[in-house]
């Protein structure tokens, strides 16, 4: 957990943000919205997640100066999370403000549902990582997992996306024992079909929603590698990117899709990370699996300076 993060000033460089044990932050991941078309099973109640006071919420020239900020002290890579992103009404200036700020990766993480409509404008604003989730191509699975989603509507998003030249596309599978522990190599044959990445991800405890499913549905990364190969053979390791996130990364021979393996549970990778999460009302989120930060909504709306 990035705790204790500090201004560093470099001689002849720009500010950057580091943390307590000197790793350097250079990827924020922003939450625009809580709210998600999908009620997965992983991540949310079955009732849903519950409405906010629009006031709550950062506005559009909020986002717009802390990008500004961030992209000042080092931030290299901006994602746009939710709940679901493309939900926000104001999403494409959001996009906006990170280029204009000189951020050079820019991602979205979508659930697909929107991406059929929106693709074309995503890469016009600048958007050249997207990540889909896509947890089976069963339409009946897909359902239950989302808890009425469509698969088909995931796939034509996607399929738009492609159409669109989004440079980098990745799927993102959670990995669940029950819903698609024997569908793991139809998920990786269709990315190599449409040249797309996949990454399958373990089950993290997100909540109460999470926690259950981490308790019924575990698949280790390790598990699923192994079924990978027994299907496809073995998988050649692929050196990280730096600002890639923590995704171990393979290739098979003659094909362009990357495969990856996350392991927040099995194995976990704090002394490399370097990204920090901004939420949707305005808090500062040191770690993705932990709940320390800074409320920055009250120094945003309190005359606090950009330092």
């Amino acid at each position: 957990m990035p705790q204790g993060l500090v201004l560093v000033a470099e001689p002849a460089q720009e500010a950057a943000l580091t943390d307590q044990f000197g790793r350097r932050v250079s990827y924020l991941r922003i939450s625009v919205t809580e709210h998600c078309n999908f009620r997965c099973s992983y991540c949310s109640p079955e009732e849903g997640t519950p409405f906010f006071v629009r006031k709550d919420h950062l506005q559009a020239e909020e986002y717009d100066r802390l990008i500004r900020i961030f992209s000042g002290l080092g931030v290299r890579h901006i994602r746009f999370t939710g709940g679901e992103p493309l939900l926000h009404p104001q999403i494409l200036s959001f996009v906006g403000f990170a280029r204009r700020h000189g951020v050079g990766k820019i991602s979205i993480s979508t659930n697909g549902v929107l991406l059929g409509r929106r693709a074309d404008a995503l890469k016009q604003m600048g958007v050249n990582n997207l990540n889909v989730s896509l947890d089976s191509l069963d339409p009946e699975v897909f359902a239950r997992v989302t808890r009425g989603g469509d698969v088909r509507r995931v796939l034509e998003g996607i399929d738009a996306a492609i159409r669109a030249k989004i440079p980098r596309i990745k799927l993102n599978v959670v990995l669940l024992r029950q819903d698609n522990g024997d569908s793991l190599p139809a998920l990786l044959e269709y990315a190599i079909q449409r040249g797309v990445d996949i990454r399958f991800i373990e089950a993290m405890p997100l909540g109460e929603a999470g926690a259950d499913a981490r308790e019924t549905q575990f698949l280790s990364a390790a598990e699923a590698q192994q079924v990978i190969e027994r299907h496809f053979g073995p998988l050649q390791p692929v050196v990280r990117p730096a600002d890639n996130g923590p995704a171990r990364l393979y290739q098979l021979p003659a094909v362009r899709s990357q495969v990856g393996f996350i392991t927040p549970i099995s194995s976990d990778f704090c002394a490399t990370c370097n990204r920090v999460r901004l939420t949707a009302t305005g808090r500062l989120v040191y770690c993705l699996g932990q709940d320390g930060g800074l409320e920055l909504l009250p120094l945003l709306r309190g005359a606090a300076s950009d330092g």
